[in-house]
């Protein structure tokens, strides 16, 4: 599913337990927006993003750019009751 543009077919009684978005983040469009899709989720659930941070690559590397920076970071970060960091993966963070 596109969680920017599809409509998710849910019952109200049986929101998602976990949304799972890897490596996509970058590719939003609508960052502000992107976080919203939090209403999708039962009470409790987990809206996991994993994401490459900006900064991570050499200089000469040619994906450099695929990071997100300190101020995209706090967008997607913007309004959640609990936001917690799992883990570096290399580039990556979750």
């Amino acid at each position: 599913m596109d969680i920017t543009t599809d409509v998710p077919h849910i019952r109200r009684d049986a929101p998602y337990a976990v949304i799972t978005c890897r490596l996509v983040y970058r590719w939003i469009s609508d960052n502000p927006a992107f976080p919203d899709r939090g209403h999708l989720l039962a009470p409790g659930g987990t809206f996991w993003v994993v994401t490459e941070i900006a900064g991570r690559r050499s200089a000469n590397d040619p994906w450099q750019h695929l990071g997100i920076t300190p101020a995209q970071t706090e967008i997607l970060t913007a309004g959640w009751s609990t936001v917690r960091t799992a883990g570096d993966l290399d580039v990556l963070r979750c």
